[in-house]
């Protein structure tokens, strides 16, 4: 049981996840949004910022450090 935790965490971040689906993607632990528009996302995050430009973004899901975003995803960026 122990290696499988350790391989979890390697294999896993924990201070962060992000899934990137065809026009989603699907955040998790974020700990603020900056900025949210139609055609720019601003996620700030621990230690750097998320910027996601393109077209027609939708939340499709909002909870607790976690946020789906649907729409046409033209850019993702990281910024420090």
């Amino acid at each position: 049981m122990q290696l499988i935790n350790r391989v979890r965490n390697f294999l896993v971040d924990q201070n962060y996840y992000i899934d990137i689906y065809e026009n989603k993607v699907h955040i998790f632990h974020y700990v603020d949004i900056i900025k949210l528009q139609d055609e720019e996302i601003v996620l700030q995050m621990d230690g750097f910022q998320i910027v996601l430009t393109g077209a027609n973004f939708r939340v499709g899901r909002l909870e607790n450090r976690e946020i789906l975003i649907s729409g046409i995803i033209e850019n993702l960026k990281f910024v420090r």
